[in-house]
């Protein structure tokens, strides 16, 4: 065995070591890394805050996977500058490839050894099948999950992070994007397996999926689905995620007012586990919508605009407020929190910041 053989053996040991610590840890989503899915279209400031810092910051090292979108749309270098100056980070490298071959290299994963992040981006999530499934690639993403990471992803980037894919329809000739109509297409229903025993979909609400899932469900009852809204996403850690920015719709092989799924919120959080929404006793909600984010002596500010309303009654009755909160908010999506009453015109929201799943409260005037 030569030099070269002999050191590609060693790192893909050291890889399958990761792996199998990343598939056997205790709980359903990464037990130490993070997991942020993502619906597609534009990308909010909360969700692209939150990726940044789950994977340490800014001066990190990101990792930029491309290869779901089609050949005419990858312009490696300008992608490279789009990703810094749209995350706000200092280092980023972009992988792509069609070739197994070369996915197979150990020169070409160099990078996802040594990153904190790695974002993969939407297109068609046939592409990732065939470039990476399999390969090293999709070792090195467990293992930094493994590590601590994170693993972030919008539309195709979202799907791929299933164990099941869904609208996997590969290019034809004819229809050299394939047919992403097809929910369960032969030969491309594997995914990375990043949330095990699920099946993510993604641009819910502008393409109106919300039952789309059900028939997957239906002939795989031990999967989740979880189809996510453009505005929103999730982000997963241990057993349990919650929503930032939007909708997402549960599929749990269960009727719910007589439909096959219903909604979480931005703001709530759901057992993995138990498959279960988690519900706090905060009897109010907040609802964003407008949001001013300023550097204060006492650390960041958020003043803006909100719906104040009881949880038990509709937003029929939300009062309108103009608010001033001693923490980060966000307004797109219009963005729930919970809260409870702390003395005239006060209120203690309930956030979880940026590098954490942990809620703290947060004082609030208005």
């Amino acid at each position: 065995m030569n030099h070269i053989a002999i050191a590609t053996f060693v790192m893909l040991s050291i890889s399958a070591v990761a792996l199998s610590d990343y598939d056997h840890s205790p709980t359903i989503g990464p037990e130490k890394g993070w997991l942020v899915i993502q619906g597609g279209g534009q990308l909010t400031n909360e969700v692209k805050d939150r990726f940044v810092a789950l994977a340490g910051g800014p001066n990190a090292e990101f990792v930029l996977i491309p290869t779901a979108e089609a050949d005419d749309k990858i312009d490696v270098e300008r992608m490279r500058i789009g990703f810094l100056k749209g995350f706000g980070v200092r280092s980023v490298t972009v992988l792509h490839t069609r070739d197994r071959a070369r996915a197979n290299s150990a020169g070409f994963i160099e990078a996802l050894r040594h990153a904190n992040g790695i974002w993969i981006d939407g297109g068609r999530q046939w592409r990732l099948v065939d470039a990476y499934l399999g390969t090293p690639v999709e070792t090195e993403i467990k293992a930094l999950l493994a590590r601590g990471g994170v693993v972030g992803g919008g539309s195709a980037g979202a799907t791929i992070q299933g164990s099941f894919l869904v609208r996997g329809a590969p290019g034809t000739p004819r229809n050299p994007d394939g047919d992403n109509r097809i929910m369960m297409a032969p030969g491309y229903t594997t995914g990375f397996g990043l949330l095990p025993s699920s099946a993510i979909d993604q641009h819910v609400d502008t393409r109106e999926r919300e039952a789309d899932l059900h028939p997957v469900i239906s002939k795989h009852p031990d999967l989740l689905g979880i189809g996510i809204d453009q505005s929103a996403a999730i982000v997963v850690h241990g057993d349990s995620f919650f929503v930032v920015g939007g909708q997402v719709v549960i599929h749990d092989g269960r009727k719910h007012d007589a439909a096959p799924y219903y909604f979480l919120s931005s703001g709530q959080a759901f057992d993995l586990r138990r498959r279960v929404a988690i519900s706090d006793d905060f009897p109010l909600i907040l609802v964003l919508t407008a949001a001013n984010r300023s550097m204060a002596l006492a650390g960041i500010k958020t003043t803006g605009t909100a719906l104040l309303q009881s949880r038990s009654t509709s937003g029929d009755q939300a009062r309108q407020i103009n608010y001033e909160c001693a923490a980060s908010l966000y307004s797109i999506g219009r963005t729930a929190y919970a809260a409870r009453p702390d003395g005239p015109s006060k209120i203690q929201v309930l956030v979880r910041d940026l590098g954490t799943d942990k809620l703290r409260e947060h004082p609030c005037t208005y």
